[in-house]
């Protein structure tokens, strides 16, 4: 499986929020390689504990950073974020259920909301979020 990798194309020109995209992804790597390597439940399981984590930390701090400068789109891209994490929150909630497994499926959903996340409303604020400085 072509695992995501990080690439110019991803960056909203805003060096804070790329380097947190780019943890995530490789958060999504270091899944994808301990799945390939066989490792077990409870591996798997923490590193997707880390990721979802990470990205409830990284949604706060692009919240911050929509009402520190007033930015017009932050009420929709709010509820973007909070869809994206119940939607994880019910995966993970289901794996330690012993209801699902990490799956390859796991991963591509994982790397398609990454994706779609940074190269759709991400990059909405990118201008506006430059204007008012922030790096």
């Amino acid at each position: 499986m072509a695992i995501m990798e990080w690439k110019s194309e991803l960056s909203v020109g805003i060096e804070s929020i790329d380097n947190q995209h780019k943890e995530l992804v490789a958060m999504i790597a270091e899944l994808n390689d301990a799945m390939g390597k066989g490792k077990g439940r409870e591996v798997l399981g923490t590193i997707f504990d880390k990721i979802i984590q990470y990205a409830g930390t990284h949604f706060a701090y692009e919240e911050k950073l929509f009402a520190t400068h007033a930015f017009p789109g932050a009420a929709a891209h709010k509820v973007e974020h909070a869809a994206l994490v119940k939607q994880a929150l019910e995966l993970q909630g289901k794996f330690k259920a012993g209801q699902m497994t990490i799956s390859f499926a796991t991963l591509d959903f994982l790397m398609d909301w990454l994706k779609k996340h940074i190269m759709g409303t991400d990059k909405q604020y990118t201008q506006f979020l430059v204007g008012k400085g922030v790096k």
